[in-house]
């Protein structure tokens, strides 16, 4: 009697998976990619300047680095940095530590220390002024890490609502070439959204400022967007 429940139940069990992998084969559906672009306006900018300890001989002329033995400590580059960035109305409150350590010389002898500040700005137009104005010995670089808005997440919604549109509209003109109609959405896959929210300061002019050089200017519309880019991948049923 057992015997017989078990071939009954395999019986079942095989009809079953038949009958969905014959479902599967006779569906007929189209798949296509829909993508869609934003260009979002940054209301946070992160700019990053670092400092580095140096040798008061570094600037002078004829001296070599066996001559360097007057080294600056990094307390009082930052002090100078500091007083030029409030000279042109940079508060301590709209600055972070992002980074501190140490690095070797080339010569591997001695190790300087330093660190990386970020400050948050709304401006570009103050990127510019600290590239002119500040002229502190012993800056390393500087540059915009960062670009942020605070209503990013709806943006990414919208992104992603256009993608969908773009698919369907896709699919739709496709199947209308050859006499077939578009039908339900079968399945929706989002590709890789990690990739979606970008930012990518190495695509623009520059992504470091030569410090206290004045030849750069943040003017190059790429550097000032935030661009939004999003795919999706639609299966659907062809009527």
């Amino acid at each position: 009697m057992k015997t017989h429940n078990l071939a009954l139940i395999l019986l079942l069990f095989a009809i079953n998976v038949f009958a969905q992998n014959t479902g599967i084969d006779d569906l007929r559906f189209i798949e296509v990619t829909g993508s869609a672009e934003m260009e979002v306006e940054p209301d946070e900018i992160r700019f990053q300047i670092g400092i580095t300890e140096y040798w008061k001989e570094e600037f002078e002329k004829g001296k070599e680095y066996k001559d360097f033995v007057t080294k600056i400590p990094l307390e009082e580059i930052e002090k100078n940095l500091m007083n030029e960035l409030a000279s042109i109305g940079i508060t301590k409150e709209q600055m972070i530590l992002k980074d501190a350590g140490t690095s070797w010389t080339r010569e591997g002898k001695d190790f300087r220390k330093g660190k990386a500040v970020e400050i948050i700005i709304t401006d570009f137009n103050l990127i510019n002024e600290i590239n002119r104005k500040v002229k502190t010995k012993g800056l390393s670089f500087m540059r915009i890490s960062e670009l942020k808005n605070k209503n990013i997440t709806e943006y990414r919604k919208q992104v992603k609502i256009e993608a969908m549109k773009a698919a369907k509209e896709k699919a739709t003109y496709l199947l209308q070439s050859v006499g077939e109609n578009i039908g339900k959405v079968i399945s929706v896959i989002e590709l890789d959204e990690n990739k979606n929210l970008y930012w990518t300061p190495q695509s623009a002019l520059s992504n470091t400022i030569m410090p206290g050089s004045g030849s750069y200017e943040v003017e190059n519309e790429a550097i000032k967007q935030i661009k939004l880019k999003y795919e999706v991948k639609v299966r659907f049923e062809i009527k």
